[in-house]
């Protein structure tokens, strides 16, 4: 049986993941060759002491990074190992937009109370010369350190310790985690736009000014009353990401 770490920490990953980022960290070092087969699901369970379903998780979790193929009856190949080029975001529910945060690492740059402009304003639903908490900085893959984009969160002040959290560099992310817990969103709006990369990210992002990208703005709002909990807003460079969602017909 292999032994995982105990995580201490209120912000530690789920077991899925825990156990899928063993695995990547697996194929990444070459301990499992391309075109052989991880373990199947009975093996994980086995192996980890886990139930089935949090295996298939696990396996579903390091398919979702481009370096396996499963097929029915077949197993889980070894495809690559290395990261791919270009990220794929596949999203159906919360919970996987939520995992796609946890699986990255967001590197805090600025925390900050702003003032309010026309824009900014119209983010939040309100009116601009008010105060807002401002968080930015660039999320990288967490295994070679890609850079993926860069990303602005805003929280109107709500005066509680989670603002206190926002404001520190050290503590902001996992301010963002804790306001972000999947038991408190009701729901989370969407708006996919292209643009051009301002020269500013660029540097940061070692890409090309004005190349082309894409910018996606989230607001999450509460399950209790419907309040906007907060709104990120993140630039990705052309060929780095990719958004894929699967629609279903009204039954």
């Amino acid at each position: 049986m292999t032994k995982i770490k105990s995580q201490s920490s209120k912000h530690a990953l789920p077991l899925y993941q825990t156990i899928g980022e063993t695995l990547i960290n697996q194929i990444l070092s070459g301990e499992y060759a391309l075109n052989t087969l991880l373990p199947t699901e009975k093996q994980l369970c086995e192996q980890f002491s886990i139930s089935r379903h949090t295996a298939r998780e696990a396996l579903r979790y390091v398919e979702k990074t481009g370096l396996v193929e499963r097929k029915q009856g077949s197993g889980t190949l070894v495809k690559r190992n290395t990261m791919p080029e270009q990220i794929n975001q596949f999203i159906n529910s919360v919970k996987d937009l939520l995992a796609f945060g946890q699986h990255t690492r967001f590197e805090v740059h600025i925390s900050d109370m702003i003032v309010l402009d026309e824009e900014t304003a119209a983010l939040l639903d309100t009116t601009e010369g008010h105060e807002c908490i401002h968080i930015g900085g660039i999320r990288t893959e967490p295994h070679d350190k890609k850079l993926i984009c860069y990303s602005n969160i805003y929280r109107r002040p709500h005066q509680d310790e989670v603002d206190e959290k926002l404001k520190d560099k050290k503590t902001a992310i996992y301010a963002v985690i804790e306001a972000l817990d999947d038991k408190k969103i009701g729901k989370i709006e969407q708006q996919i736009s292209a643009c051009l990369l301002p020269e500013p990210l660029a540097s940061q992002l070692s890409a090309s000014a004005n190349s082309a990208a894409m910018k996606i703005t989230r607001r999450y709002y509460s399950v209790a009353d419907d309040d906007l909990i907060l709104v990120a807003q993140s630039i990705y460079p052309a060929k780095r990401f990719s958004f894929t969602s699967v629609l279903f017909p009204n039954k």
